[in-house]
């Protein structure tokens, strides 16, 4: 790693994040030093891959139709499946409801993945010819020359610390990055497609709608509590009531009796 300074303004360069989800990576753009430096490792690389007998493209789409990989029935089926893909995009931008898209980008999503399957009967082999291999150094090359700090500064001090470095996960990181790049694709192309924006939609409204019922339960909570806190208030305290014993009066004492006039006493 160096800190060698390259001319650039770095308000115009597309940046990255690296694997580590923090540090932040720049894509220079290549000098003529740099794209010679590049034509001369595919050069290199495509003539070793002759020498050992590698394939060609030419040579290896002649094997594959010989054995019956690819031809009429291969390409009729990737017209099928790209037809079947652009009539479902069609159906996903005219839906309305939230239900019928979801289902749509779902379905949307899954004919992508079938085309690219598919595709892959051709892809898988080519990416083994001499020009494939011979084009993967090229890009090597570039990327060693174009990935920069954010001060400017090389990351790789050139093409051999690249293919040097332990952090793999950096390397292949960067050699994404400047395939979109050098290709015109944005980093986030995948989130892009009418599938992803749809999701992310239906994501948006769901989060929206969860926000609102939670919002309308808080206010239905704090309208309980400020009724009931109202009607404690409003509660008048019920009156005592003392009973009054009433006093007995005391019972009056018989009278004593008198004595009898004109009757003797017996002797």
């Amino acid at each position: 790693m160096v800190e060698e300074k390259v001319e650039e303004k770095v308000d115009d360069r597309r940046s990255f994040v690296g694997p580590d989800n923090e540090t932040e990576y720049y894509i220079g753009t290549p000098n003529a030093e740099n794209i010679r430096g590049a034509d001369w490792q595919y050069s290199k690389i495509y003539t070793r891959c002759l020498s050992e007998g590698i394939p060609t493209s030419a040579e290896l789409m002649d094997i594959l139709r010989k054995r019956d990989i690819i031809g009429e029935d291969f390409d009729k089926r990737v017209i099928e499946l790209s037809q079947e893909l652009n009539n479902l995009i069609i159906d996903l931008e005219l839906a309305e409801e939230s239900t019928e898209k979801s289902g749509l980008a779902v379905k949307v999503a899954q004919a992508r993945e079938s085309l690219f399957q598919w595709n892959q009967r051709l892809s898988g082999p080519m990416s083994n010819t001499c020009e494939q291999i011979a084009d993967d150094a090229r890009l090597e090359f570039l990327t060693a020359s174009m990935i920069q700090n954010e001060d400017g500064s090389k990351v790789w001090e050139d093409h051999n610390d690249f293919l040097s470095v332990q952090d793999q996960a950096m390397t292949m990181k960067s050699r994404y990055e400047v395939m979109l790049y050098l290709q015109g694709y944005e980093s986030d192309f995948l989130e892009k497609t009418p599938e992803a924006k749809v999701m992310k939609e239906i994501e948006q409204e769901i989060i929206q709608k969860a926000a609102k019922a939670a919002e309308e339960e808080r206010e239905k909570a704090a309208q309980a509590e400020a009724t009931a806190e109202k009607l404690a208030k409003s509660k008048v305290k019920p009156k005592i009531v003392k009973k009054t014993v009433a006093k007995k009066k005391p019972a009056k004492k018989p009278a004593a009796k008198k004595p009898v006039k004109g009757k003797a006493s017996k002797n």
